[in-house]
């Protein structure tokens, strides 16, 4: 993504709101693909309930917040 000189704040680096909707977005993309592995694991192993989405959506909320925290944590 291109950026253009209204998305620089004066110290140069990208405005605030820009990096958190791409957090947001990024997020997003990992419960989706999280979700989406763990059904496929779920009908290949045939399984009663969906253990594998239910672990793999749990693990991607917590890699997810840890990526946040990290984020914020650096200027």
């Amino acid at each position: 993504m291109a950026t253009t000189p209204d998305d620089k704040d004066k110290d140069g680096g990208v405005k605030p709101y820009l990096r958190y909707s791409g957090l947001a977005f990024q997020m997003i993309a990992v419960m989706v693909l999280a979700a989406w592995g763990g059904m496929k694991l779920d009908e290949h192993f045939a399984t009663q309930n969906p253990w594998f989405t239910i672990g793999l959506l749990v693990l991607a909320v917590v890699a997810s917040m840890v990526l946040v925290v990290l984020s914020l944590n650096k200027k």
